[in-house]
This record gives structure tokens, C-alpha cells and sequence, in this order.
């Protein structure tokens, strides 16, 4: 559970990550970062590179305050009209939240409300389009509400 949501001063990374400000300049789409996170977590971001393309996709890891839990995982990459089609089709019978304007899709997990290791399963996978850029984030400690409070603020 999130204590408090709060705007994200400066960002804190961990395991010597590639800041954000290095993303932007090696990608060919709008990188969108949460205003308000909570400020105990810390940044680690993921590169993976396709057919030869550099950082063509990136995940943002938001980790506890302990480094050992990816509270919150955002996946981006640019999308293109043939596959914001085929994503609309694919999602449809997702649960529909409206995010910043544009049409979100959640995915409880299958799981969701069990425990596993005394700690008990929320959230899921919520996935969207904005502008050009495909955005999915999962958690699997977040409520539905807190994960799209979240998103909301994404810029």
C-alpha cells in the first residue's frame, strides 16, 4: 500500500541506473514519468533494444525504500497505428478506466488477493496509449485506484 503519494522532488536511482534525462535523448518517443510517487522509492530503468535499435523499449522499476520490491513497473515504447488497433481489439473485454483522456485497460491479476509469503497479492496489469507512446503498468502491491492515481500523473 502506498502511505502517502507525494510530488517526486528529485528522483532517486539505484543500481546505477541510466537517468531519465539520458532516455530522452536515445528514444523515438515521448518518455512519460509519474509526478507523484511516494518519495521513500527509488528509480532503476531498463533498456532492451529490437532488430537492432537502440533502447526501442524502456521499463521504469519504482522500488521500495529496502531495494527489494519493484512496487511499480512501466513499460514504454512507441507505438504505431496498425498496433493501437490490434491493442484496442485485444483489450476490449478488459475493464475500461479513463486516463488522462484516453481510454485505459485493467487486468486484475489471476492471483489477486491470495498471499504469497505472508504478504498478500493486489493490483495488476493497466495498459494505454498517449499520444504516440504505449504505456503498461503492473504492480503487484498496488490497489487498482492507487495504480491509476498514479498514472494520472504521468507527463
Amino acid at each position: 500500500m502506498i502511505s502517502s503519494i507525494g510530488l517526486a522532488k528529485e528522483m532517486k536511482y539505484n543500481h546505477d541506473s541510466i537517468t531519465i534525462e539520458e532516455v530522452k535523448k536515445e528514444v523515438d518517443f515521448q518518455v512519460l514519468i509519474p509526478e507523484k510517487i511516494p518519495s521513500e522509492w527509488s528509480l532503476e530503468i531498463k533498456t532492451y533494444e529490437h532488430n537492432d535499435r537502440n533502447m526501442e523499449t524502456i521499463r521504469l522499476h519504482y522500488m521500495d525504500s529496502t531495494d527489494e520490491n519493484v512496487m511499480l513497473g512501466i513499460e514504454e515504447r512507441k507505438v504505431s497505428e496498425k498496433e493501437i488497433r490490434q491493442l484496442e481489439e485485444e483489450f476490449s473485454s478488459r475493464y475500461k478506466i479513463n486516463v488522462n483522456g484516453v481510454e485505459a485497460y485493467y487486468q486484475e491479476w489471476a492471483n489477486s488477493g491470495r498471499k504469497l509469503n505472508e504478504i498478500r497479492i493486489g493490483g495488476g496489469l493497466l495498459t494505454w496509449i498517449q499520444g504516440e507512446t504505449y504505456l503498461q503498468m503492473d504492480s503487484s502491491f498496488l490497489s487498482k485506484d492507487e495504480m491509476v492515481e498514479i498514472a494520472k500523473t504521468l507527463r
